[in-house]
Protein backbone atom coordinates (compact mmCIF):
# COMPACT_ATOMS: atom_id res chain seq x y z
CA UNK A 1 0.00 0.00 0.00
CA UNK A 2 1.27 3.47 -0.96
CA UNK A 3 0.15 4.95 2.36
CA UNK A 4 2.28 2.43 4.24
CA UNK A 5 5.33 3.14 2.08
CA UNK A 6 5.01 6.89 2.67
CA UNK A 7 4.76 6.40 6.42
CA UNK A 8 7.78 4.09 6.41
CA UNK A 9 9.82 6.74 4.58
CA UNK A 10 8.62 9.56 6.83
CA UNK A 11 7.77 8.08 10.28
CA UNK A 12 6.71 11.45 11.69
CA UNK A 13 3.73 11.44 9.32
CA UNK A 14 2.23 8.54 11.24
CA UNK A 15 2.17 10.66 14.40
CA UNK A 16 1.24 14.04 12.91
CA UNK A 17 -1.52 13.13 10.45
CA UNK A 18 -4.05 11.63 12.93
CA UNK A 19 -3.82 14.71 15.17
CA UNK A 20 -3.87 17.00 12.13
CA UNK A 21 -7.16 15.44 11.01
CA UNK A 22 -8.73 16.38 14.34
CA UNK A 23 -7.36 19.92 14.21
CA UNK A 24 -8.62 20.41 10.64
CA UNK A 25 -12.05 19.14 11.67
CA UNK A 26 -12.16 21.60 14.58
CA UNK A 27 -11.02 24.45 12.30
CA UNK A 28 -13.71 23.67 9.70
CA UNK A 29 -16.34 23.33 12.44
CA UNK A 30 -15.42 26.77 13.81
CA UNK A 31 -16.42 28.27 10.46
CA UNK A 32 -19.91 26.73 10.38
CA UNK A 33 -20.88 26.36 14.04
CA UNK A 34 -21.80 29.22 16.41
CA UNK A 35 -19.40 29.85 19.31
CA UNK A 36 -21.60 28.10 21.89
CA UNK A 37 -21.59 24.89 19.84
CA UNK A 38 -17.83 25.14 19.30
CA UNK A 39 -17.44 25.11 23.07
CA UNK A 40 -19.75 22.09 23.22
CA UNK A 41 -17.77 20.37 20.46
CA UNK A 42 -14.43 20.95 22.19
CA UNK A 43 -15.89 19.70 25.47
CA UNK A 44 -17.17 16.54 23.80
CA UNK A 45 -13.80 15.89 22.14
CA UNK A 46 -11.94 16.45 25.41
CA UNK A 47 -14.33 14.20 27.36
CA UNK A 48 -14.10 11.44 24.74
CA UNK A 49 -10.30 11.49 24.70
CA UNK A 50 -9.71 11.93 28.43
CA UNK A 51 -12.39 9.75 30.05
CA UNK A 52 -13.61 6.16 29.67
CA UNK A 53 -17.13 7.28 28.76
CA UNK A 54 -16.70 6.14 25.15
CA UNK A 55 -19.58 6.54 22.68
CA UNK A 56 -21.97 7.34 25.52
CA UNK A 57 -20.74 10.90 25.05
CA UNK A 58 -22.91 11.09 21.91
CA UNK A 59 -26.23 11.58 23.77
CA UNK A 60 -24.51 14.24 25.88
CA UNK A 61 -23.35 15.99 22.70
CA UNK A 62 -26.89 15.97 21.32
CA UNK A 63 -28.31 17.36 24.57
CA UNK A 64 -25.60 20.05 24.42
CA UNK A 65 -27.04 21.21 21.10
CA UNK A 66 -25.02 19.46 18.41
CA UNK A 67 -27.11 17.94 15.58
CA UNK A 68 -27.33 14.15 15.90
CA UNK A 69 -25.39 13.56 12.69
CA UNK A 70 -22.68 16.02 13.77
CA UNK A 71 -22.28 14.23 17.09
CA UNK A 72 -21.99 10.89 15.28
CA UNK A 73 -19.50 12.19 12.71
CA UNK A 74 -17.39 13.78 15.46
CA UNK A 75 -16.97 10.53 17.38
CA UNK A 76 -16.40 8.61 14.13
CA UNK A 77 -13.62 11.02 13.15
CA UNK A 78 -11.96 10.66 16.55
CA UNK A 79 -12.14 6.87 16.20
CA UNK A 80 -10.77 7.11 12.67
CA UNK A 81 -7.81 9.17 13.87
CA UNK A 82 -7.19 6.72 16.72
CA UNK A 83 -7.36 3.69 14.42
CA UNK A 84 -5.02 5.35 11.92
CA UNK A 85 -2.59 6.24 14.70
CA UNK A 86 -2.59 2.64 15.93
CA UNK A 87 -2.19 1.16 12.43
CA UNK A 88 0.81 3.36 11.68
CA UNK A 89 2.53 3.42 15.06
CA UNK A 90 1.66 0.30 17.05
CA UNK A 91 5.22 -1.05 17.04
CA UNK A 92 6.75 2.34 17.90
CA UNK A 93 4.33 3.59 20.54
CA UNK A 94 6.22 2.12 23.47
CA UNK A 95 9.23 4.37 22.75
CA UNK A 96 7.23 7.63 22.69
CA UNK A 97 7.47 9.64 25.94
CA UNK A 98 4.22 9.74 27.95
CA UNK A 99 2.41 7.66 25.31
CA UNK A 100 4.65 4.63 25.94
CA UNK A 101 3.58 4.10 29.58
CA UNK A 102 -0.08 4.50 28.58
CA UNK A 103 0.34 1.91 25.83
CA UNK A 104 2.02 -0.54 28.20
CA UNK A 105 -0.88 -0.15 30.61
CA UNK A 106 -3.33 -0.61 27.72
CA UNK A 107 -1.56 -3.84 26.74
CA UNK A 108 -1.81 -5.03 30.34
CA UNK A 109 -5.53 -4.18 30.37
CA UNK A 110 -6.13 -6.05 27.12
CA UNK A 111 -4.14 -9.09 28.23
CA UNK A 112 -6.13 -9.13 31.48
CA UNK A 113 -9.36 -8.77 29.49
CA UNK A 114 -8.43 -11.69 27.24
CA UNK A 115 -7.34 -13.76 30.24
CA UNK A 116 -10.69 -13.15 31.93
CA UNK A 117 -12.54 -13.83 28.66
CA UNK A 118 -10.64 -16.62 26.83
CA UNK A 119 -13.25 -16.69 24.08
CA UNK A 120 -11.74 -13.43 22.77
CA UNK A 121 -8.77 -15.42 21.44
CA UNK A 122 -11.20 -16.92 18.93
CA UNK A 123 -12.16 -13.47 17.64
CA UNK A 124 -12.78 -13.35 13.89
CA UNK A 125 -13.15 -10.24 11.79
CA UNK A 126 -16.92 -10.37 12.28
CA UNK A 127 -16.77 -10.70 16.06
CA UNK A 128 -14.15 -7.95 16.34
CA UNK A 129 -16.39 -5.74 14.19
CA UNK A 130 -19.34 -6.48 16.48
CA UNK A 131 -17.22 -5.81 19.56
CA UNK A 132 -16.22 -2.36 18.28
CA UNK A 133 -19.70 -1.54 16.97
CA UNK A 134 -21.54 -2.14 20.25
CA UNK A 135 -21.28 0.57 22.94
CA UNK A 136 -19.37 -1.72 25.32
CA UNK A 137 -17.26 -0.11 28.03
CA UNK A 138 -13.72 0.23 26.69
CA UNK A 139 -14.58 -1.13 23.25
CA UNK A 140 -13.12 1.80 21.30
CA UNK A 141 -10.74 1.76 18.37
CA UNK A 142 -7.66 1.86 20.63
CA UNK A 143 -8.71 -1.20 22.62
CA UNK A 144 -10.06 -2.91 19.49
CA UNK A 145 -6.82 -2.27 17.59
CA UNK A 146 -4.73 -3.77 20.41
CA UNK A 147 -6.98 -6.85 20.61
CA UNK A 148 -6.80 -7.30 16.84
CA UNK A 149 -3.00 -7.06 16.81
CA UNK A 150 -2.55 -9.32 19.86
CA UNK A 151 -4.61 -12.09 18.24
CA UNK A 152 -2.53 -11.87 15.05
CA UNK A 153 -4.57 -9.79 12.60
CA UNK A 154 -2.88 -7.62 9.98
CA UNK A 155 -2.63 -3.96 11.02
CA UNK A 156 -4.58 -2.58 8.05
CA UNK A 157 -7.23 -5.27 8.29
CA UNK A 158 -7.71 -4.21 11.90
CA UNK A 159 -7.84 -0.56 10.78
CA UNK A 160 -10.70 -1.12 8.33
CA UNK A 161 -12.59 -3.17 10.90
CA UNK A 162 -12.23 -0.28 13.35
CA UNK A 163 -13.44 2.22 10.74
CA UNK A 164 -16.48 0.14 9.81
CA UNK A 165 -17.36 -0.62 13.42
CA UNK A 166 -17.11 3.01 14.46
CA UNK A 167 -19.16 4.23 11.48
CA UNK A 168 -21.99 1.82 12.29
CA UNK A 169 -21.82 2.26 16.05
CA UNK A 170 -21.43 6.05 16.15
CA UNK A 171 -24.08 6.89 13.58
CA UNK A 172 -26.46 4.27 14.97
CA UNK A 173 -26.13 5.58 18.53
CA UNK A 174 -26.47 9.19 17.38
CA UNK A 175 -29.68 8.45 15.46
CA UNK A 176 -31.07 6.39 18.32
CA UNK A 177 -30.21 9.05 20.90
CA UNK A 178 -31.89 11.77 18.84
CA UNK A 179 -35.00 9.65 18.37
CA UNK A 180 -35.13 9.05 22.11
CA UNK A 181 -34.66 12.78 22.76
CA UNK A 182 -37.64 13.64 20.56
CA UNK A 183 -39.75 11.03 22.34
CA UNK A 184 -38.76 12.25 25.78
CA UNK A 185 -39.56 15.87 24.99
CA UNK A 186 -43.23 14.87 25.04
CA UNK A 187 -42.82 12.65 28.10
CA UNK A 188 -41.05 14.80 30.68
CA UNK A 189 -41.53 12.51 33.70
CA UNK A 190 -40.24 9.50 31.76
CA UNK A 191 -37.36 11.57 30.45
CA UNK A 192 -36.25 12.71 33.90
CA UNK A 193 -36.39 9.14 35.19
CA UNK A 194 -34.32 7.78 32.32
CA UNK A 195 -31.85 10.66 32.67
CA UNK A 196 -31.34 9.97 36.37
CA UNK A 197 -30.88 6.25 35.73
CA UNK A 198 -28.38 7.00 32.95
CA UNK A 199 -26.39 9.40 35.13
CA UNK A 200 -26.32 6.90 37.99
CA UNK A 201 -25.24 4.11 35.63
CA UNK A 202 -22.47 6.24 34.13
CA UNK A 203 -21.24 7.25 37.60
CA UNK A 204 -21.28 3.64 38.80
CA UNK A 205 -19.42 2.51 35.66
CA UNK A 206 -16.76 5.16 36.25
CA UNK A 207 -16.30 4.13 39.89
CA UNK A 208 -16.05 0.47 38.83
CA UNK A 209 -13.45 1.37 36.22
CA UNK A 210 -11.33 3.26 38.76
CA UNK A 211 -11.58 0.42 41.27
CA UNK A 212 -10.51 -2.08 38.62
CA UNK A 213 -7.53 0.05 37.60
CA UNK A 214 -6.38 0.39 41.20
CA UNK A 215 -6.65 -3.35 41.77
CA UNK A 216 -4.40 -4.05 38.78
CA UNK A 217 -1.70 -1.54 39.80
Amino acid sequence: MLIVDIQDDYPLIGIVVPFLLILIYIAISSVFLPPILIVALLSVIAAYLATPIGRWIIPVAIVAGLPWWYAGVTIFLLDLAGALFMAWNFEYLFAIPKIGPYMRQLIVDVEYLIKENPWMRRFTSATLLLYVTLPIQGAGTLMGSVIGRLIGMDSWKVFWIMVAGSAIGSCGMALGADTLRIFLIGNIATGITILLISLFSAFFAYLSYRALRRRRL
